[in-house]
């Protein structure tokens, strides 16, 4: 019983830590670049991932598990 308190108390979704170098090497980057970049991973996404796999990455992205 204790363990599911601690779980329902627990943040839901994720976190991504970028290094500084990595920030300074996008900041670099043209906004084509990060624009053309941010078209090809969406692309990738939408051909990649399916079905369940995807209601579950919704949900994840939605905060809900």
């Amino acid at each position: 019983m204790k363990n599911q308190k601690a779980k329902k108390n627990r943040p839901k979704g994720f976190c991504h830590v970028f290094s500084y170098q990595q920030l300074v090497d996008y900041r670099q980057l043209s906004a084509r670049s990060k624009l053309n970049w941010l078209e090809e991973a969406n692309r990738f996404c939408a051909a990649a991932i399916h079905g369940k796999t995807r209601r579950i990455w919704e949900m994840f992205r939605a905060g809900k598990i």
